[in-house]
């Protein structure tokens, strides 16, 4: 027989949860799921080439090829399009 005191419980296979129990992983979970999903689209977002101050020409020894953003062939992590190798922006990370 349930116990009067814990009348909003669950008996899953032995184990008792209240209801106060069970919102609280709910809401957990819920805040963990819109956090991964709203990670997920801020890393596909990308710049403008004005934005980042891209130019198709190297700056000094500085350009795309040698940066740790650039994705060969012809991408980049933070700026949207093609991208020369022979490129650079403002956000140059050397290698």
């Amino acid at each position: 027989m349930e116990d009067a005191g814990n009348r909003h419980s669950a008996d899953l296979e032995g184990i008792k949860l209240s209801r106060r129990q069970m919102l609280r992983g709910t809401a957990l979970a819920a805040g963990t799921a819109a956090t991964l999903l709203g990670t997920a689209g801020r890393a596909e977002a990308k710049m403008s080439y004005q934005a980042s101050g891209y130019q198709a020409t190297p700056k000094g020894d500085q350009k795309c090829a040698n940066c740790s953003l650039f994705k060969p062939p012809s991408s980049c992590i933070l700026v949207d399009g093609d991208i020369s190798p022979e490129g650079w922006c403002r956000f140059y990370r050397k290698k």
